[in-house]
């Protein structure tokens, strides 16, 4: 997309800043669709029809290259979040929707609906189970930013825990006019925020297993 840096650009959606955005699952997409407004909506990762859905930094670069671009004449940023916070998210979020219809994932909804979260955390490891193609619940979070050599290949890296002030900061850098909401709740899957309380030291040790790169890449802990 083309995010406006000053008036004229406003008036203008193919002048401006370029930006993409790599959406990772369940990392405050739809506060980051409010701050860039319309232009959001022309960003190429949803224009095209082959971008479609949360894909990676490899599968971008690809997508863009067979379209005769470099993905890299854009700044790329994303959004992270806290592993343990993250698979909180996804077991309310997934299990709590029938049929799987706002998440796409009805295999992973049938499945875990009626799990406790320890046993979810149990599921997550059972490589047997069906599952969707796209297996979003049990990838590390860093898989939608590395290359193959497992190197960043985003500009900024945000986080969810300050997102708010991440977006005014990226903002004030490149002078993007974007409108940053103050206060607004993000990514709201449950109205319980503290995600400690859902875990045993065994299943805090069993995401720490899991997502060691996030760990390792984000410094991410339990407490």
């Amino acid at each position: 997309m083309f995010v406006p840096r000053n008036r004229i650009e406003r008036l203008w959606p193919w002048a401006g800043e370029r930006m993409i955005f790599i959406h990772t699952p369940k990392c405050g997409g739809s506060f980051v669709a409010d701050a860039f407004g319309l232009r959001f909506s022309l960003c190429p990762t949803l224009r095209w029809r082959e971008a479609a859905g949360h894909r990676t930094y490899r599968e971008y670069r690809d997508i863009f290259s067979a379209r005769g671009h470099d993905i890299h004449d854009w700044r790329l940023f994303t959004v992270i979040r806290n592993p343990w916070d993250w698979h909180v998210s996804w077991y309310n979020y997934v299990g709590k929707d029938e049929g799987g219809r706002h998440s796409g994932l009805p295999l992973e909804h049938e499945q875990i609906r009626n799990l406790s979260f320890s046993d979810y955390l149990k599921w997550l490891d059972d490589e047997e189970l069906p599952r969707s193609p796209e297996n979003y619940l049990r990838m590390q979070i860093s898989d939608w930013i590395v290359d193959e050599q497992g190197r960043t290949r985003a500009d900024h890296v945000l986080r969810q825990e300050t997102l708010e002030s991440d977006l005014r900061d990226m903002a004030a850098k490149y002078g993007l006019l974007l409108k940053v909401r103050q206060g607004a709740r993000i990514n709201a899957s449950r109205a319980d925020r503290d995600y400690r309380k859902y875990y045993s030291d065994a299943d805090a040790e069993r995401i720490a297993r899991r997502h060691a790169r996030d760990i390792r890449m984000f410094g991410y802990s339990f407490a």
